[in-house]
């Protein structure tokens, strides 16, 4: 090979189906970092050697997002060798994948197959998780970019019956110690104050080694009081588990701000979630964090039209948020089977047209307080489920990661090598695919 042959400037395309989830915003945020550190550039187009496709599986509606992605790839003769799925969909809907998608699938975990595919010299377990990142301009608590994210756990109790993504993220797997204690004083090193901790179930950390989320937190203000803790989602149940030790730090401004995963206020309608109450109690706990912190943002999800969910059972709810004082922001999504959700196996099944009915009623009842202010009317069941998701089938991801990051020495070496084995000739604005 010529010595003095240019660098070979390899382009990859990353795209998503989601930009509302912290935790795959965080995960396409570090395939960036990834691909930069291995000396790719990232495009913001398909004219690029690969493109990859960091997936969500939260719902069928993902699937359908990544197939019409192919089919576009498909319409400007894209090679489907060169098109790499990850994310959590590989594990959510791999059945469907096996028939359908004609790319690589690299499944969460097992990233050492996109080192091979991609002839990375760092391998990505190599590659530290991004904590500064570009987090969609929607997500509540995460508005503000300098907020340094650290990831404490993965998966959760695997107990709701309407959730697919436990298939991907399986149980509960806290952090170690000692890496959160670095990537902390990291922060603090940096001068951040503002810190997101996250985990599909943030507050259940611990539970799989002997230790608990308030033990983790206290810990840390120890080394640095002067923080703000934040977190992307609360159980109910670790609401009541943890209420005294949740309590103080609020009282203290460590905690300032809770996201509640409440789904429902009936009891009855819990259980069949997989997410049992009582509901009184949780509401109580709810209301003594706003009383005794007057200034406290408490935001929720909720969910219409679970099956078995009876038009009273809905009125309650509706007549709940008429009088709820404590919650700034609710998310409410309309229920829809999802393949392999346990909640496709359960009778009552409320029709679709009566979910979306409930759904824009529930809406017009929230006012401002709606996440979904402002959108046109629900014209689907999956409308109703997923409104944000349906914008659009996919977004490139780049300038995600917020963190300065060099090209690994010998990282063009290789692309050079690689060139040359594929026998690749590419000029500034030119593509080898």
């Amino acid at each position: 090979m010529n010595t003095n042959q240019r660098p070979v400037r390899r382009w990859v395309a990353i795209i998503t189906n989601n930009v509302h989830c912290e935790r795959h915003v965080q995960y396409y945020a570090t395939m960036e970092k990834y691909f930069i550190t291995n000396g790719w550039e990232v495009a913001d187009n398909f004219e690029a050697d690969k493109v990859v496709i960091c997936a969500c599986g939260f719902h069928d509606a993902m699937l359908d997002k990544v197939m019409n992605v192919m089919a576009q790839l498909q319409k400007i003769y894209f090679p489907a060798d060169n098109v790499i799925l990850l994310g959590c969909l590989p594990k959510t809907h791999e059945e469907a994948l096996k028939e359908r998608f004609g790319g690589h699938v690299v499944a969460l975990g097992n990233e050492a197959e996109l080192d091979r595919l991609t002839g990375a010299v760092v391998p990505f377990a190599r590659v530290d998780d991004v904590n500064l990142f570009r987090a969609h301009q929607e997500c509540a608590i995460t508005t503000d970019n300098e907020l340094f994210a650290i990831k404490i756990s993965t998966g959760c109790l695997r107990k709701c019956t309407f959730c697919v993504i436990n298939k991907a993220k399986g149980p509960i797997k806290s952090v170690p110690l000692p890496e959160i204690e670095r990537q902390f004083r990291k922060a603090v090193s940096q001068g951040k104050r503002r810190l997101f901790l996250m985990g599909e179930d943030s507050f259940a950390y611990g539970i799989d080694c002997g230790t608990n989320i308030i033990e983790l937190l206290e810990h840390l203000v120890a080394i640095q009081p002067d923080v703000e803790l934040y977190f992307g989602y609360l159980h109910n149940y670790w609401l009541r588990e943890y209420a005294e030790g949740i309590f103080s730090l609020c009282r203290r401004g460590i905690i300032r701000e809770l996201h509640l995963g409440l789904q429902h206020v009936n009891d009855r309608v819990l259980e069949r979630m997989g997410r049992p109450g009582p509901f009184a109690e949780i509401y109580r706990l709810i209301r003594k964090i706003k009383e005794e912190n007057p200034g406290f943002y408490m935001g929720c999800d909720i969910m219409v039209g679970f099956p078995g969910e009876s038009e009273q059972e809905f009125e309650e709810m509706v007549e709940f948020f008429r009088n709820d004082r404590c919650f700034k922001k609710v998310r409410h999504f309309g229920y829809c089977d999802v393949k392999g959700a346990k909640s496709n196996h359960l009778d009552g099944k409320v029709p679709g047209p009566e979910v979306i009915r409930r759904w824009e009623y529930l809406n017009e009842v929230l006012e401002k307080r709606s996440s979904y202010i402002g959108l046109e009317e629900a014209s689907r069941t999956d409308d109703a489920t997923f409104k944000l998701t349906q914008e659009r089938d996919y977004t490139f991801c780049k300038h995600s990661c917020l963190e300065k990051v060099e090209v690994s020495p010998g990282a063009e070496k290789s692309g050079l090598a690689m060139a040359a084995n594929d026998a690749i000739e590419t000029e500034d604005g030119e593509f080898g695919f």
